[in-house]
């Protein structure tokens, strides 16, 4: 498929430019259409939301199909929109979700009987020490279990835990190690730094005790620097965790995010079950979404919320039906992307103005049976496009009812990247060809011939970057209107489903206080 932006000797040229230079990383590609590429023997396909302003335009000029009424109105569906509904259930309420699908960050989808995440793909097994109420919802859904002997909570379904054996391989500069971050006396220093908060580290974030707040005022780069002697190599592995988890650099995230990330499990002291279904931390959005019936309506965007003296009016457009409905409410749960509210309800945006989002774009790659290279689930690449985190291998997951090996590889973008994101379709083909070269190297082998279908996801705020200051700032605690309150991991949050979960109860019982 060639991209018909500029003359073909240019294009030429720019191809040439791709193979070639290490300078073509991805968001260098983005920044326009006119990279160019052969045509392939596969469809790709794009995921996005991008035309969601244009879509509000456009239903301007819709008629209004149907006024509703309900107690609360979700907004988001979630993980956080559909635990502030598991905590409602048998009471009167509706949730709107923009997607055709439930999941949001935590969606997936289906090729030919194979199912694949394109957002967040795994959990860990829970400490005892971590938050009741979302431990209980879990074992409500009966996807936990408690287990005495190693004193956490693991998961029922144990053919979705992946062997430490294959969990993980970083590859770096051609070669493969076992960790990302090198061996040797630095980290064992590390080792023994972290380990003083073993068990402090608690989640959700909100039951960390008030002795580690100042960890939440500096950068992670910052406080490790207080304490060891770091070197670039050992810096690079830090960022690639804190990219891959938190969506930015140690420089970036705060101190408590980073210490929280390697010592929020016993890591150092047992194994730690890894869950991974082949769809992804979509496992859990099934599970809530089992819950309900009616209640959940996708294909919904809510383009407007209204404060009246009875409550809440909401402007939701039903996208399918090219209809516009309005749907009264005495509370408003709002679960979706903060940045939003500047459409939406703007009085509501200010409390969110500061938070910062990290881009991602997830490519599923969906393979016929000619790979036969054994691999790792996890498989950790640090190349000289840091924004390419590498891929998880779907043959190391449970397939039994899967016809394909999917290999889905992730780049972390910078904010400043997403407006170039509207590139992406034009620039899919090549953006496929920079991924295959990447898996090219790690497998040693050209797989192109092996692909029957790539899917691209676009997530242009798909996760809050937990900057110095962000933890620790709940906004239902100061919010503007007793029944609007706020769900989400971008409510001052981590980025996890854990957190994700908690956040969605603690809305629901913010609006009974």
């Amino acid at each position: 498929m060639s991209i018909h932006c500029v003359p073909l000797c240019n294009k030429l040229k720019r191809r040439k430019f791709i193979q070639l230079s290490s300078l073509a990383s991805l968001p260098l590609i983005l920044k326009s259409c006119d990279w160019a590429t052969d045509g392939q023997a596969f469809e790709i396909t794009v995921f996005t939301d991008i035309h969601t302003g244009h879509l509000v335009f456009e239903s301007q000029n819709w008629p209004t199909s149907e006024e509703l009424s309900t107690e609360t109105l979700i907004v988001g569906g979630g993980i956080a929109g559909l635990a502030a509904a598991a905590q409602l259930k048998g009471r009167d309420f509706r949730l709107c979700e923009l997607s055709d699908r439930l999941g949001g960050t935590s969606c997936y989808h289906e090729h030919d009987q194979t199912k694949f995440a394109q957002g967040a793909h795994y959990d860990l097994a829970y400490p005892a020490n971590y938050g009741e109420e979302v431990l209980g919802l879990l074992e409500q859904l009966n996807i936990i279990e408690f287990e005495t002997w190693k004193d956490s909570w693991s998961f029922k379904d144990q053919q979705h835990i992946i062997s430490g054996r294959r969990e993980s391989r970083c590859f770096i500069n051609g070669q493969y190690r076992e960790e990302v971050l090198p061996a040797g006396e630095l980290y064992d220093q590390f080792i023994k730094l972290i380990e003083q908060y073993s068990g402090e580290m608690r989640m959700p974030t909100r039951l960390i005790g008030a002795d580690f707040v100042e960890l939440n005022k500096i950068s992670f780069l910052e406080f490790l620097n207080q304490k060891l002697s770091l070197t670039p190599d050992f810096i690079r592995g830090l960022d690639y965790h804190m990219l891959d988890d938190w969506g930015g650099t140690a420089a970036q995230v705060s101190a408590l995010a980073g210490v929280h990330y390697f010592a929020c499990r016993p890591y150092y002291k047992q194994v730690v079950d890894l869950f991974s279904p082949p769809e992804g931390n979509g496992y859990f959005i099934n599970k809530l979404a089992s819950l309900h019936q009616k209640e959940l309506m996708t294909g919904h965007l809510v383009s407007q919320i209204s404060k009246t003296d009875a409550g809440f009016v909401s402007t939701v457009v039903d996208i399918e039906g090219k209809a516009v409905k309005k749907i009264s409410s005495k509370n408003v749960i709002y679960a979706g992307q903060k940045h939003a509210l500047k459409y939406i309800m703007p009085d509501q945006y200010e409390h969110f103005a500061a938070t910062q989002y990290a881009p991602w774009l997830v490519l599923n790659f969906v393979l016929n049976d000619q790979l036969g290279a054994m691999g790792y689930w996890q498989n950790e690449m640090l190349m000289e496009d840091t924004t390419f985190m590498g891929f998880v291998d779907s043959s190391m997951q449970h397939t039994a009812l899967q016809k394909h090996r999917v290999l889905t590889a992730y780049y972390c973008l910078p904010p400043e990247s997403r407006e170039d994101l509207r590139n992406a379709e034009a620039n899919k083909a090549v953006i496929v060809e920079k991924t295959v070269g990447y898996l090219n190297a790690y497998f040693d082998q050209d797989i192109t011939d092996m692909i029957q279908h790539v899917y691209i996801k676009v997530m242009g705020h798909a996760m809050p970057v937990p900057v110095p200051g962000y933890l620790f700032n709940d906004r239902n605690e100061n919010r503007r209107y007793q029944g609007f309150t706020f769900a989400g991991v971008d409510n001052g949050r981590l980025p996890l489903l854990f957190e994700a979960m908690d956040s969605g109860i603690q809305a629901v019982k913010a609006l009974e206080v």
